[in-house]
């Protein structure tokens, strides 16, 4: 496997949970302790980071209430110029019927700013009171989607934050909500049980068409749980999807290691299934399998790859569509080849408490995970792994295994 520069900075009295970048080089960060009078503040982080990694520059900060929940998802609107994250009001207001956790701030002229926020969540209070942790945004319909711990999934329009689709639920823990396809006509919503993918229709209202529902493959003698699931940018459509599975259950051997997999899920041969539309005159939950007839073919897996000891905790596709990043509970970091999986840099003990957020830059020439020890970790992504991508090797060794056969046919 390739190496690589990569650095370790620290940020003091500051737990990171999420992060996304604005731009190249600028990035922002959120975290902190939450309501629980830790004495550690919650707060939005501006940076700006050197294109080597070496350096990591903090622009501005935002403080936030010491009565709320710190900020654990957030997600860029770049065209808007605003970050999109959900935070709880305080117990008081929510015990009020008072909770708008689904909030944007501005980011322009290197300053973070408050500018609204929305609510979504229909819950009463409670100590295990759902909060949002899952923000994924949609650049070309101006769609954001938001998850909850108690697997609610609102679509919402950006950047007024009128919810425009009911909120449905999924069974399962809901772990991952992402945009796809050339239009980002697609979106997934990930179940620890399932991955479901809708088609988004936005003509004349937001409709949401369930196409298909994948349950966890057979990976290996213990069962499988989902992690993560997200769309491969490269513009074919419908679009692959890459799956992070983790075994779901301690192993019955002793010492057994808890795997971790990746699954690239595509289009494959004969029908899938009907449509289940789910739009603004119908509400509840989304239950139940589709119906037969539809004219898509069947998502299924295309390759697959064992990559960790232990469960996958975080996730991402560069934008180009070339790369997987993870980070790992063994407290790694890692980049595979999107096309074959193969392992192309790998970081041991990136951390010191596993990774809670990890992200390309726009051009994935940088990588930037963190974690609730305080540090970030800036990796520099080489323009080549070993000098030769694992993808043209993979391309060459196709092109001799079909020389191979014509010569044998002579």
């Amino acid at each position: 496997m390739t190496r690589t520069q990569h650095h370790h900075h620290n940020t003091p009295q500051f737990p990171v949970y999420c992060l996304d970048w604005v731009d190249d080089t600028t990035l922002i960060l959120g975290g902190g302790g939450g309501a629980s009078r830790s004495g550690i503040e919650n707060k939005l982080k501006l940076c700006r980071v050197s294109k080597d990694g070496r350096n990591v520059k903090y622009i501005n900060e935002l403080k936030l209430s010491g009565d709320e929940d710190a900020p654990m998802t957030l997600a860029i609107d770049r065209n808007n110029k605003q970050l999109i994250t959900g935070i709880n009001a305080s117990a008081a207001s929510v015990r009020e019927g008072k909770n708008e956790q689904c909030r944007t701030f501005s980011f322009g002229n290197d300053k973070l700013e408050y500018v609204k926020a929305a609510g979504t969540i229909d819950a009463i209070w409670s100590d295990d009171y759902p909060y949002q942790k899952l923000t994924a945004f949609s650049t070309k319909l101006s769609l954001v989607a938001v998850g909850t711990t108690d697997n609610q999934v609102s679509i919402l329009r950006s950047p007024s934050l009128e919810v425009v689709a009911p909120t449905f639920a999924l069974d399962g823990e809901l772990v991952d909500l992402d945009w796809g396809g050339e239009g980002e006509e697609w979106l997934a919503v990930t179940t620890d049980a399932s991955l479901c993918i809708y088609h988004v229709n936005t003509n004349d209202k937001v409709t949401l068409e369930l196409k298909q529902t994948i349950y966890p493959p057979s990976l290996d003698i213990s069962p499988v749980a989902f992690r993560a699931a997200r769309f491969s940018p490269v513009k074919v459509s419908p679009p692959t999807i890459h799956g992070v599975l983790n075994v779901s259950k301690t192993p019955a051997k002793r010492g057994a290691p808890r795997k971790a997999f990746v699954v690239s899920f595509g289009i494959v041969a004969g029908p899938s299934t009907a449509p289940l539309v789910l739009d603004s005159s119908q509400g509840g939950t989304v239950k139940g399998k589709e119906k037969e007839g539809s004219e898509l073919g069947k998502w299924d897996v295309l390759v697959k790859r064992e990559v960790a000891g232990k469960p996958i905790t975080v996730f991402d596709v560069s934008s180009d569509g070339q790369l997987l990043a993870y980070g790992c509970s063994d407290l790694s970091i890692g980049i595979l080849d999107s096309k074959t999986l193969a392992p192309l840099l790998k970081i041991l003990h990136a951390h010191s408490f596993p990774p809670t957020a990890l992200k390309f830059n726009p051009s994935a020439s940088l990588m930037v995970s963190a974690s609730a020890d305080n540090t970030i970790r800036a990796v520099v992504v080489p323009a080549s792994f070993g000098g030769v991508s694992m993808t043209l090797i993979a391309l060459l060794v196709a092109i001799l295994a079909i020389l191979v056969v014509l010569v044998m046919r002579r």
